[in-house]
């Protein structure tokens, strides 16, 4: 018997519901993206966020039920995603799933941002990837590197400062760039000489933390920022070079991930799974290891209900619910 479950997602800037069928089919998703006011601050601005999702998180329900075809008796679950993130968004979605769970007697099943970042690979696919995996999370608040196995996950490794994302946000706000960062620096790019910068690499050679599965990229917008205030800066060959050095810096971390254990599939997802110079390495890493690789569409990378959604089917199938009175967070919890 299929079976429907409504995710909902508003843990940054985007107000995103959709609804998903237990064949990870996405039968309708309604997101409304905040992109164009925070672009006036350079940023997202928490508060703003939060008042908006107020505004659109019941159109948002409404229309996504009204295009799937289905009705609130079709739906078996209710999903939401409550940690991590920005405190006043996830309240926003949280309480509407709270509301929703009392009038329609519908199960809540609560949902970690990164597990529904790491869904969102299997959306519109017929199967999973086989136990254990590799799973990279590189979005703009995260950049971590996760072990799905047969007991669960295990946060390998994760960023010291900036996430992937942030460090991309912050070089395009001081080259004048524009917001978000990661559209504009990896078009620039494309045409860009990576070679004409020499940047540092990061976490190499010397460092404490060479040889351990962790992220640090806050060295590179120095880096960056070095070249910058020099003037007359190629702007397409310093972010190809920018853009490169993390990339390599992901890609070195997962190959050292690959050397301690031997996995059968590697998930890459989240913001910058959008990006070029990522979707590359990845194809390009699994090729080598000859191991699959599951990437979302463009579509899914960002923030979306469908993910959320998408993560909670297997405490649906479990009969996992979450009791009614769970609470948000703007961190990830250690034991997942």
């Amino acid at each position: 018997m299929i079976k429907y479950i409504l995710g909902i997602e508003s843990s940054c800037d985007d107000t995103s519901v959709a609804v998903v069928s237990s064949k990870m089919e996405v039968l309708s998703q309604r997101t409304v993206s905040q992109t164009s006011v925070h672009k006036l601050f350079g940023g997202v601005i928490p508060e703003i966020a939060a008042r908006n999702h107020i505004a659109w998180i019941i159109p948002a329900i409404e229309s996504a039920l009204v295009d799937s075809g289905k009705n609130k008796d079709d739906i078996s679950a209710i999903a939401v995603t409550n940690f991590p993130g920005l405190i006043g968004s996830l309240l926003v979605g949280v309480c509407a799933a709270k509301g929703l769970s009392i009038g329609w007697n519908k199960p809540l099943i609560a949902v970690n941002h990164l597990d529904a970042h790491i869904s969102s690979a299997f959306l519109l696919k017929d199967r999973k990837p086989g136990l254990p995996y590799l799973a990279l999370v590189v979005s703009g608040g995260h950049t971590s590197l996760i072990e799905v196995n047969e007991n669960g996950k295990i946060v390998l490794g994760e960023t010291m400062d900036d996430a992937a994302g942030e460090a991309y946000d912050k070089v395009s706000k001081m080259a004048g760039l524009g917001y978000p960062g990661g559209p504009v620096i990896d078009k620039l790019a494309s045409t860009g000489d990576k070679s004409r910068y020499k940047l540092p690499y990061l976490l190499k050679n010397n460092n404490k933390y060479a040889d351990e599965i962790v992220f640090s990229f806050s060295g590179i917008k120095s880096a960056v920022k070095r070249v910058l205030d020099e003037g007359n800066a190629d702007m397409p060959s310093l972010m190809a070079s920018f853009q490169d050095r993390i990339v390599e810096l992901i890609e070195r971390k997962m190959r050292l991930a690959m050397s301690m254990k031997d996995y059968k599939a590697i998930v890459v997802s989240g913001g910058v799974s959008a990006n070029s110079a990522v979707r590359a390495m990845s194809q390009k890493l699994s090729g080598e290891k000859k191991i699959e690789l599951f990437i979302p569409e463009l579509k899914y990378c960002q923030d979306n209900g469908a993910m959320v959604a998408a993560a909670a089917f297997d405490d649906l199938e479990k009969g996992k619910f979450t009791p009614v009175d769970f609470d948000v967070s703007p961190t990830v919890r250690t034991k997942r």
